[in-house]
């Protein structure tokens, strides 16, 4: 039977892929956008749309009515201070859930689509796993895990199933962030963070939409009243290994992925071979990659526009590592990826060719 769904951020580069994975396969999605929102990555389909704000909660009532589940995208990856981060990402959940639990009939699961910076950075020898105990160091991650701290209050009082899902790196059709490192090896050039590379884990939307509605099907919910939980202020430290795919301290969190181990600099090259094109490897020391940040800051509030590199994303560059283990999701979910790296990067280079994005 079809399942009637609202898909907050719709318009989005996530938002946009979850609406047509939904719809092909028979379902009854509501794309919740603002008016003022541009839809162009949904203009070649027939759309229903529910108008709303995260920052509205009666416009979020409304937008839920007889609304099953409720798949809550919206959110920012860049601004140009952390307060306006956790009023849309943090802030923005939390209405999200007091919306659903308001709705009659309203939603009976929502998932909230946050992300690994909302852990923090992984142990160069470990990948992290839900267990680990949340440690977010910039203001993006900071702020998404906000929003899965209101997802755990919300839980705490029962009534609504959430479930938390935290993508890698994710790249595609649409996307604007990582379009930047695709661009610079159509130029040859591969830029890498420092001397020396750290393992990331990186993610397409075909596999991530379909991991986000197998966490709708069959993810466990966020538990009630679980002291030790991660949220809670219980889990490991991010060298521990998970002893089990399993551990409740991290129930109702799945992390997803393609499944590979990757730097920066492996995903440039690869990147290029995509490309047809052999690229250098340029390292970037901390000071010349903070330079160029601050002049794209300066540049976009000339524009009135946050840019995708920025301090925070800086940060975050010079890390440990964004390595993440999707263990729970296969063992709970029958999760397993489709889409390798290399197929990935080929099907959308292809795609930026063919709207002349390259």
């Amino acid at each position: 039977m079809a399942t009637t769904a609202l898909v907050t951020g719709a318009n989005g580069f996530i938002g946009s892929h979850l609406v047509e994975y939904l719809q092909d396969r028979g379902d009854l999605p509501y794309a919740m956008v603002r008016k003022t929102s541009n839809t162009d990555n949904l203009a070649e389909r027939n759309v229903d749309y529910r108008y709303a704000s995260v920052g509205d909660i009666d416009s979020l009532v409304s937008a839920m009515a007889d609304v099953e589940v409720v798949y809550h995208v919206a959110g920012i990856t860049a601004a140009f201070d952390e307060a306006t981060l956790q009023a849309v990402n943090a802030q923005g959940t939390a209405n999200v859930l007091e919306a659903a639990r308001r709705a009659s009939p309203g939603p009976r699961r929502v998932v909230v689509v946050s992300s690994l910076e909302a852990a923090g950075e992984s142990h160069p020898e470990v990948a992290r796993a839900e267990h680990h105990r949340p440690t977010p160091f910039t203001w993006y991650g900071k702020s998404k895990l906000g929003g899965e701290k209101a997802a755990w209050e919300a839980a705490q009082q029962g009534g609504l199933e959430i479930v938390i899902v935290r993508p890698p790196l994710v790249y595609g059709p649409r996307d604007q962030d990582v379009l930047q490192m695709i661009q610079s090896a159509n130029w040859r050039i591969v830029a890498r963070p420092g001397f020396s590379d750290t393992w990331m884990s990186a993610i397409h939307p075909h596999d991530l939409v379909r991991g986000i509605v197998l966490a709708a099907e069959k993810g466990r919910p966020l538990p009630s009243h679980a002291e030790d939980h991660v949220l809670g202020g219980g889990g490991d430290d991010n060298n521990i290994a998970a002893k089990e795919p399993s551990d409740p301290r991290g129930e109702g969190i799945y992390f997803f992925s393609d499944g590979g181990q990757h730097t920066i600099a492996s995903f440039g090259h690869e990147a290029a071979r995509a490309l047809g094109k052999k690229a250098i490897t340029v390292p970037t020391p901390r000071a010349m990659a903070w330079t160029a940040a601050i002049a794209t800051e300066l540049s976009g509030r000339l524009r009135g526009q946050a840019p995708a590199l920025n301090r925070d994303k800086v940060k975050a560059s010079f890390s440990t590592g964004w390595w993440c283990d999707s263990a729970r999701a296969q063992a709970d979910l029958g999760y397993a990826p489709e889409m390798s790296l290399e197929q990935g990067l080929v099907q959308t280079v292809r795609w930026l060719r063919d709207h002349n994005v390259l």
